[in-house]
């Protein structure tokens, strides 16, 4: 009897590479959602009501530095990690749902990339709530956050940050590829940002929808990077 036919047959690994990979994008959607979390924790503009960019630096000039430093920080790895966490979990449900994944995926690509423009203006308003929130500081962050960019940058994010994430738990959801629970949990998280217009004046403070939606977004979340490393 041949030799080689008395071996068992085994599968061929996966590429090292490509392991690496599935290590990464995990990370990313591990990373981005509690990154995501800790920056709304610690954003002094979701601790007092705020109905423009002044009043975001006016909550900046009173708050604590390290919850500040820490808000600005969390920004910037919210920024990298965040887009291409929501683009994993996009392509988990890609092959069984590729309508429903790729309307997410468009959706995160127009709203939720550009977050980088808005950590720094978090960390402009940081830089002037330290210098005294000058008038023509003040006029000018106004003029920045109200110019055509940031107008679009802020339609974008609003409409991408919330259908984006809906539309991914219902793509992982139909595309079984976490715990109905997990898919859940993802379809609901951003949409309770709808619930803030709908809070009294003296309780339109962030925290109490923001937090919430980033809890039920990092748990949903952690199932989908389970199955990626499952991949590996």
């Amino acid at each position: 009897m041949n030799a080689v036919e008395d071996r068992p047959h085994q599968e061929p690994s996966a590429p090292l590479m490509y392991r690496f990979h599935c290590w990464f994008f995990a990370v990313c959607i591990v990373g981005g959602t509690a990154a995501t979390l800790v920056a709304v924790v610690a954003n002094p503009g979701y601790y007092r009501p705020h109905t423009d960019v002044a009043s975001f630096i006016a909550a900046f000039a009173t708050a604590n530095t390290f919850m500040s430093q820490t808000h600005v920080i969390a920004m910037i790895f919210v920024a990298y990690l965040l887009p291409l966490g929501l683009l994993a979990m996009a392509w988990l449900a890609m092959r069984r749902a590729p309508w429903w994944a790729s309307s997410a995926a468009l959706l995160i690509l127009l709203g939720v990339f550009p977050l980088a423009v808005f950590a720094g203006q978090d960390s402009l308003s940081y830089d002037i709530a330290r210098m005294g929130s000058h008038p023509f500081l003040l006029m000018l962050a106004r003029q920045f956050d109200t110019d055509g960019v940031m107008s679009y940058y802020n339609v974008v994010f609003d409409i991408g940050s919330i259908l984006g994430p809906t539309l991914l738990g219902i793509a992982l959801w139909r595309a079984r590829a976490v715990p109905i629970w997990a898919a859940l949990l993802i379809t609901i998280s951003r949409p309770l940002a709808f619930l803030y217009p709908l809070l009294p004046v003296q309780w339109q403070l962030g925290f109490i929808v923001q937090i919430p939606s980033c809890v039920l977004l990092f748990i949903g979340s952690i199932p989908a990077a389970v199955a990626i490393l499952r991949r590996a």
